[in-house]
C-alpha cells in the first residue's frame, strides 16, 4: 500500500505546469542578482523570461516530465522534491531565490523557506508569489457557504496553505527576511467594459489591486532581501 506521502508525490510527477511566465515578479528581479534559484520552475517559463533578462537560472521541480522540458531549452534543472532537507548546492551559492506559486502547496512553507535561505549569500534576494485567498471571487464563494476545490487557481486541490495579504508577508518576514516590495496584482470586475476599454481597465486594476490588495489581489508579490547570513 502506498504511503500519502509517496502518492502526493506522484500527483505533482504527473502534473505539467506551462504558461507565458509570471513578469510582473521577473522583472522584479534585480540586475545585480545575476545567479537565480527558480525553486518550482514548473516547464521553465520565468527560467526563459530570467534568461533573457541575463540572469542565470538553476531550478527545480519534483515532475521529471517538466524537467526534460527545461533540460530540453538548455537550462539546467533538477528533479527535486522541495521539502527535501538537502538542497544541492553549497550555502551562499545564489544571489536570489524564485518563489513563484509553490510555498501554498507545501505543508510547511515556513520550514522550507528558511531552509533555502541557506542558499542565498549576504544581501540576496528573494522574490515570492503567492495566491490570495480573500481575492473577492473567493469571498463570494465563502459567503455563499461553498469551499470547493477546483483543478487551478486559488483553490487549486494541491494547495495545502492559504495566504491572505497579511500572513503572505508575515511568512517571509518570521523567517527573518527584510521585506522590501509588497504589493497585489489583481483585476477589478468590470464586464464587457474590460473588452471596449482595456486601457483603461488596466489602469483600474492597478489602482484596485494598490488601494485594496487584500480584496482584489489575485497575486500577492513580496520581495525580500536576506541581510545576514542565515
Amino acid at each position: 500500500m502506498k504511503s500519502l506521502t509517496s502518492t502526493f508525490k506522484e500527483i505533482y510527477t504527473e502534473r505539467f505546469y506551462e504558461n507565458q511566465g509570471f513578469p510582473v515578479l521577473v522583472d522584479l528581479v534585480k540586475s545585480e542578482h545575476h545567479r537565480v534559484r527558480d525553486v518550482g520552475c514548473g516547464s521553465g517559463a520565468n527560467m526563459r523570461l530570467l534568461v533573457e533578462r541575463g540572469h542565470e537560472v538553476v531550478g527545480i521541480t519534483l515532475s521529471e516530465r517538466e524537467a526534460k522540458v527545461v533540460q530540453e531549452h538548455g537550462f539546467i534543472c533538477k528533479v527535486w522534491d522541495v521539502t527535501d532537507e538537502s538542497l544541492l548546492f553549497e550555502p551562499g551559492s545564489f544571489d536570489a531565490i524564485l518563489f513563484s506559486h509553490v510555498l501554498e502547496h507545501v505543508a510547511w512553507p515556513d520550514v522550507v523557506l528558511e531552509r533555502y535561505l541557506k542558499l542565498l549569500r549576504t544581501e540576496g534576494g528573494i522574490y515570492v508569489a503567492l495566491p490570495n485567498v480573500l481575492q473577492f471571487g473567493n469571498r463570494w464563494q465563502f459567503l455563499r457557504g461553498r469551499f470547493r476545490y477546483t483543478e487551478s487557481g486559488l483553490m487549486d486541490r494541491t494547495h495545502l496553505r492559504f495566504f491572505d495579504f497579511v500572513t503572505g508577508r508575515r511568512l517571509l518576514e518570521d523567517a527573518g527576511v527584510e521585506v522590501v516590495r509588497h504589493f497585489g496584482s489583481g483585476q477589478f470586475p468590470m464586464g464587457p467594459l474590460r473588452e471596449w476599454f482595456p486601457s483603461f481597465s488596466q489602469w483600474v486594476d492597478g489602482q484596485a489591486s494598490n488601494f485594496f490588495p487584500g480584496l482584489f489581489a489575485f497575486h500577492i508579490i513580496i520581495v525580500g532581501q536576506l541581510n545576514n547570513q542565515q
